[in-house]
């Protein structure tokens, strides 16, 4: 059975700076705690004592972990997501180097400490608890959309599932690559070429996406 989790954020205590700074700094010491101790230690108590605050104190912010996880998870999507904008806006309008910016930025980042250790952790979380899993797959869902925009600027004729499936597929292939190319992993210094081949590997792949790849079968008489 699924655990069901609702959220039960305080309303208002982002209004003001004060708020939200401190629930800024709650989430980077959350972040921080959980690279750097893993889940298993990563509880409200240690949470508030990292923060400099009382658990009660924390608890006006985030009554449960699970609230606290979601605006985590939510959080870090949220820079990915404004990064990702940002270097689409550095090579102008063109299709092409849109994708090959999009790529090259999230594959590159796999080498930085922070990831490398950041998000195996959440995936170890995920296999445990069914309601984390789905908190990964809303927070992956908006860097998939990502994706999808730059395939329609490469292939606007491919038909909207194909897109999904072609960026399900690059999502899955560039974090696939954290356990050999990640910080301090053993293939780290062929991050450079293996993306490059990456890259190019899907650059293709789009731009010769069809419709379906469902392969016809004959019957022998």
């Amino acid at each position: 059975m699924q655990t069901q989790h609702v959220s039960m954020r305080r309303s208002g205590t982002a209004t003001y700076a004060t708020g939200q700074e401190t629930a800024q700094r709650i989430l980077a010491e959350a972040r921080r705690l959980l690279m750097e101790e893993g889940h298993g230690k990563l509880t409200m108590r240690r949470i508030a004592k990292a923060a400099g605050m009382s658990p009660g104190n924390l608890s006006y912010y985030y009554s449960t972990r699970a609230d606290l996880l979601a605006d985590l998870l939510q959080h870090v999507i949220d820079g990915y997501i404004e990064q990702l904008q940002s270097v689409r806006d550095q090579v102008s309008d063109d299709a092409q180097a849109q994708f090959r910016s999009v790529l090259a930025f999230v594959f590159d980042d796999l080498a930085t400490r922070e990831t490398t250790l950041f998000f195996p952790e959440l995936w170890a979380l995920a296999n445990r608890d069914d309601w984390i899993a789905q908190q990964m797959e809303k927070m992956y869902a908006q860097y998939r959309a990502v994706l999808v925009e730059v395939i329609d600027l490469i292939n606007p004729s491919l038909a909207a599932a194909r897109k999904a499936d072609l960026a399900l597929m690059i999502c899955a292939s560039i974090e696939g690559h954290t356990v050999f190319v990640g910080h301090g992993r053993p293939h780290r210094a062929r991050g450079p070429q293996l993306r490059d081949l990456l890259i190019d590997h899907f650059l293709e792949l789009v731009k010769q996406s069809g419709g379906s790849c469902e392969v016809q079968r004959t019957r022998s008489p």
